[in-house]
């Protein structure tokens, strides 16, 4: 995979509102087909890379941050939209 790409501090505010209260995401990925999954926590590894951990139908799933495109809660009252996480 290629070099980590930091993501602005701003989205990481919008990620933990996720996690914290459990939303459900459609998640817009680079690589591969668009995932809708259980926002669980954030997690930074050793090498600095940083990771969404999802709930993907009761099977755990790490995605780093800088292969998400953006983030749209499927929940009904959400406090937040559609983010644009990276390009």
């Amino acid at each position: 995979m290629e070099h980590y790409q930091i993501v602005n501090c701003h989205c990481h505010d919008y990620l933990e509102l996720a996690c914290m209260r459990g939303y459900g995401l459609l998640l817009e990925l680079k690589q591969r087909a668009n995932l809708t999954a259980t926002a669980i926590t954030l997690e930074t590894h050793s090498d600095k890379t940083e990771w969404l951990i999802v709930d993907n139908n009761g099977t755990q799933e790490s995605i780093r941050l800088d292969q998400i495109v953006a983030v749209t809660p499927t929940d009904s009252g959400a406090s937040f939209q559609r983010v644009k996480i990276a390009s």
